[in-house]
C-alpha cells in the first residue's frame, strides 16, 4: 500500500484515519500516495492558523511582507527542476509544455509581489486624507 501523507495541523504533521485518496500517476496508473483529512480537528488546525501564523504576520510591517513574498517567490525558482519532473509525471506533459506553465506561475508571483509592493510604496507615501 502507498504512503499515507500527513497534514500539518495545530504545530505537528498528523495523518488522517481511513484508506484516504490515492492519488495515481496519470500516463502509468501508478499509484503515488494517499491523502485523507478523515478524523482531523479542522477546526483546531484553522485556530492554529489564526493564532500563531496571523499573530507573527501581524507584527509584520507591510514592507517586511513585501520581503517575505519576494523571499517565497525565489523558492520554487531555485527547485524548478524538481517542479519540472513533478508536472510531468503528475500530468503526462512533455519538459516544453511543463516549462511554459512553470514560467508562467513564477511570472504571476513576480507580479503579485511588485504590484503588493507598489500598493504598499503608494500607501506609505501618503501624507494626508483629502477632505471629505
Amino acid at each position: 500500500m502507498t504512503e499515507l501523507l500527513k497534514n500539518y495541523v495545530d504545530g505537528q504533521w498528523v495523518a488522517g484515519s481511513g484508506d484516504g485518496v490515492t492519488l495515481t500517476d496519470p500516463v502509468t496508473g501508478e499509484a503515488l500516495v494517499r491523502v485523507s483529512s478523515e478524523s482531523l480537528d479542522l477546526a483546531r488546525a484553522f485556530g492554529f492558523a489564526r493564532e500563531q501564523a496571523g499573530a507573527a504576520l501581524r507584527a509584520l510591517t507591510y514592507a517586511q511582507r513585501t520581503a517575505r513574498l519576494a523571499e517565497i517567490v525565489k523558492l520554487p525558482q531555485a527547485r524548478r527542476d524538481d517542479d519540472y519532473a513533478i508536472a510531468i509525471a503528475n500530468s503526462g506533459t512533455t519538459r516544453n509544455d511543463s516549462a511554459v506553465d512553470i514560467a508562467l506561475g513564477f511570472y504571476h508571483r513576480r507580479s503579485a509581489v511588485q504590484a503588493s509592493s507598489a500598493a504598499i510604496d503608494a500607501l506609505t507615501r501618503t501624507t494626508h486624507l483629502p477632505a471629505a
